[in-house]
C-alpha cells in the first residue's frame, strides 16, 4: 500500500469525525486518522524491498 492511499484514508477519518454528533466516536476517529498518517510517514521512509526492483534488463 502507498503512502498517499494511507493519507486518503486519514482524511475519510477526518470527514467522518467532523460529521459525528458522540465524543466518543469523534475522538476514535481522530486517532485512527493519526494512526494512518504516522503509517504514511513509515512508508515513506523505508527501505525499496527487492521486488519493488526491476532488473536492468526490463528498464526502459
Amino acid at each position: 500500500m502507498a503512502g498517499d492511499e494511507y493519507l486518503r484514508y486519514a482524511e475519510q477519518c477526518i470527514a467522518l469525525a467532523a460529521k459525528s454528533s458522540n465524543p466518543g466516536d469523534k475522538a476514535r476517529l481522530l486517532q485512527m486518522a493519526q494512526a494512518w498518517r504516522d503509517l504514511s510517514g513509515q512508508r515513506d521512509h523505508e527501505p525499496k524491498r527487492p521486488h519493488d526492483f526491476k532488473p536492468a534488463s526490463k528498464r526502459k
